[in-house]
């Protein structure tokens, strides 16, 4: 059976303390983003622009990076050391992935993403910071398992 995989943008918004990933990030739309993600996938990975790729449980130290500050190599650079670090993870005929994240990282990582063969869906593509809100808390409001 294939797996459900996403790989999940982090946030804005830190702790001031060391912390795992989805604990370290604070924003609203990160916290439900991550809920939504533990109920209807099988394994997440995240990625922010400091690190690139990070395990749900990698410890996080507070820092001030920001992909908007790269230039349009260095994202591209960036895109590439991502999905690089995620493949040694997965295999794009294992799993059915799913793109969490704003277009401005989305858009680096997509075109890795189809070179090394993989499919994904973008579930909140086009969808602004109150809709995707709106969206996780319909979502989860609509889970069978609650």
């Amino acid at each position: 059976m294939t797996r459900k995989v996403a790989l999940m943008a982090t946030a804005r918004k830190k702790s001031k303390e060391t912390a795992p990933v989805i604990e370290f990030y604070q924003s609203p739309l990160f916290k439900k983003s991550v809920q939504y993600a533990l109920k209807n996938y099988d394994t997440l990975y995240f990625y922010n622009a400091k690190d690139g790729l990070l395990l749900p449980d990698t410890i996080m130290a507070p820092y001030d990076v920001s992909i908007r500050t790269f230039s349009n190599q260095q994202r591209r650079k960036w895109g590439e050391k991502v999905i690089e670090a995620f493949c040694q993870y997965e295999k794009p005929d294992q799993i059915q992935l799913y793109l969490h994240g704003g277009n401005i990282y989305r858009k680096y990582l997509e075109p890795v993403l189809h070179e090394r063969g993989f499919t994904f869906e973008v579930p909140l593509k086009g969808l602004g910071i109150g809709e995707q809100l709106k969206w996780y808390d319909e979502q989860m409001k609509t889970d069978p398992e609650e």
